[in-house]
């Protein structure tokens, strides 16, 4: 249950106050496409993008290791705690305001949280097939 539910792990770096970093894969089309859509969903202004591939961003994170990175997109927030895939996704949620985040709820309704990370890490698989320039080798 731990990754779906539990304490998130923690990191040295952390986001801006009251703010959630996104780290993403920027040499991947699919992935560019859904952050530009989370980009559009935020109705709060909090979410700072950053393409994992972006030097600064890899030295201010750096105790992320890069293959976890390209395995799932990863939420950071203002005290450092690390939420990946789905559940970045829902935190993400957590943070808007009005129906965005009554969506988040869902996450507790037994078999919705483990549903999600399914369909994430599903989506995420195929990912290559869909135009991701940084499949691995």
């Amino acid at each position: 249950m731990g990754r779906l539910f539990g304490a998130p792990e923690s990191i040295p770096a952390m986001a801006p106050p009251g703010k959630l970093v996104i780290l993403y894969d920027g040499g991947c089309g699919p992935c560019r496409r859904a952050i530009r859509r989370l980009d559009r969903l935020d109705n709060t202004g909090a979410l700072e993008m950053l393409d994992l591939h972006d030097p600064a961003a890899r030295v201010r994170f750096d105790s992320l290791k890069i293959d976890d990175l390209l395995y799932e997109m990863h939420v950071v927030d203002d005290r450092g705690r690390v939420y990946r895939g789905a559940r970045g996704v829902n935190e993400i949620l957590l943070r808007q305001r009005g129906l965005r985040r009554f969506a988040a709820l869902l996450w507790y309704v037994p078999g919705v949280a483990w549903s999600a990370d399914r369909i994430y890490k599903f989506v995420a698989a195929r990912r290559y097939n869909g135009g991701c320039a940084t499949a691995p080798t």
